[in-house]
């Protein structure tokens, strides 16, 4: 007789530690013939088992992806961020209160002229966040340049970076704040000086602190809201300057010539393009983080750079005494929109300054929060929230840092390291791209690129040449 022993599925669901493997454990399959069973021909064939006749193993998340798996011990951050709320927080970082102020100054420089100096001063800073794009389509984890630089060149480098980085998001915060009731106190005067003054700037800082608490999902919310916000103003102006155009204002297109000083106008305005740098931190909590990168990287830049060339050529165009202005946009918006464009560009000044404190207060924390991961700080810090997801811990200590900073007002003539910041995140990515090429081509565990730039090293080494 011919005996064959059931077959024994043992669960292992429920062991701790990370597992991509079925969490099914089969068993051996005992088979014992005895001498005088019946013999082994047609109809009857041993089978040798297979695994179409067990339950499927349940899918499993990639690593890095962001998502608890059955039997995780730690709580993960929550991939809660889609393309476009990483398109906001570009457009949050870099167009701020500059945009309603930068015509004034440009066309002091070279009149008409300067929309050459901010196309060129555009496409320039568009190569530096190509190879962010390139670096950061290799990285699922949150840090931004910070691992960028650890992952190239080693803890040392890459502590440098993290560590002045995050006292610089810590110090443009308090600034930030400061900025807000400056712009907030042409509807309320009572908020732009005094102790009125620090309490509302100290109330954002904690109200911004306590929403993204509650989770990264609502950051974004409340960025996107006042991405809309800044926007429509925005909009409205080039929408309805574009018909009250005068063409003889472009005329001389350049009253002190090009030559002599688009070098220095193009090295002023491509400051007004960075800030992009930052939408790259939160990678950790951002959908297909390799695929969604590079495109925001690129559709932000793109934006951004039309918004301002829309904005600098409706205000040449409607305005005649436009150059040395102090409040440029208020005031050609008033010749073609009435009495109410100023009051428009206001609160739109309002809501480009609300929005961009809004990015600070969800990208700054996690930069703390990717250096304590690593070890570079505190492990406390590297806590996240079980029920939000959030690096609670990191949230906290940065709100109360800037609320400090913001209430002492002792942190205004350290904003020139923000300078030297930049350059700290623009440089060692531009060289990593060149390192990284190289390493991926002998090293299997170097993480392939998901973009490549296109023209081999050339964008990457003139955009070392810009940045020295």
């Amino acid at each position: 007789m011919l005996t064959i022993a059931p077959i024994a599925l043992e669960d292992r669901t429920d062991r701790p530690g990370r597992s991509h493997r079925s969490p099914w454990k089969i068993a051996p399959i005992a088979i014992e013939v005895r001498k005088g069973d019946l013999p082994l021909t047609p109809p009857f064939t041993p089978t040798t088992p297979t695994m179409d006749n067990y339950p499927p193993s349940p899918p499993s998340e990639p690593l890095g992806s962001g998502e608890e798996e059955p039997g995780e011990q730690f709580p993960t951050l929550k991939r809660d961020l889609s393309l476009w709320a990483v398109i906001c927080l570009g457009i949050n970082a870099v167009i701020g209160q500059g945009i309603f102020l930068l015509p004034g100054k440009a066309a002091s420089l070279m009149g008409p002229a300067a929309l050459l100096a901010l196309a060129l001063g555009g496409i320039l800073c568009f190569g530096i966040a190509l190879c962010f794009a390139e670096v950061g389509s290799r990285f699922q984890s949150t840090g931004g340049a910070y691992v960028y630089a650890r992952e190239t060149f080693g803890d040392f480098v890459g502590f440098a970076v993290g560590w002045m980085t995050c006292w610089v998001a810590v110090l443009s915060w308090a600034a930030l704040s400061k900025g807000f009731t400056n712009v907030l106190a042409y509807f309320l005067p009572v908020v732009g000086q005094g102790w009125t003054q620090m309490l509302c700037a100290a109330a954002l800082v904690a109200l911004l602190t306590a929403v993204n608490l509650r989770g990264v999902g609502t950051g974004a919310t409340v960025v996107k809201v006042f991405t809309l916000a800044k926007l429509l103003p925005i909009g409205i102006f080039i929408g309805f300057g574009l018909f009250a155009l005068e063409p003889s204002h472009f005329v001389p297109f350049a009253p002190q010539g090009i030559a002599p000083s688009l070098a220095d106008t193009t090295l002023l305005l491509l400051y007004a393009y960075v800030g992009f740098e930052t939408l790259v931190v939160p990678a950790g909590e951002i959908h297909n983080p390799q695929r969604s990168l590079p495109l925001a990287l690129l559709i932000t830049l793109a934006l951004c750079g039309a918004v301002y060339m829309g904005v600098y050529g409706v205000a040449v165009g409607t305005y005649g005494e436009l150059a040395g202005s102090a409040n440029p946009v208020a005031e050609a918006s008033s010749r073609f929109l009435g009495p109410g464009g100023a009051v428009l560009v206001a609160m739109g000044i309002v809501c480009s300054v609300a929005g961009t404190n809004a990015g600070a207060a969800l990208v700054s924390p996690r930069r703390f929060f990717a250096m304590a991961e690593q070890g570079h700080l505190p492990r406390i810090l590297g806590a996240i929230d079980p029920q939000t997801r959030v690096p609670h811990i990191a949230i906290v200590l940065t709100g109360v840092l800037t609320l400090v900073l913001t209430v002492s007002g002792t942190f205004e003539q350290l904003l020139v390291v923000g300078v030297l910041a930049r350059f700290a995140q623009y440089i060692p990515t531009a060289i990593a791209v060149l390192v990284l090429r190289r390493r991926s081509q002998g090293d299997r565990a170097c993480s392939p690129a998901t973009y490549r730039i296109p023209g081999g090293p050339l964008v990457p080494l003139l955009t070392l040449v810009l940045c020295g």
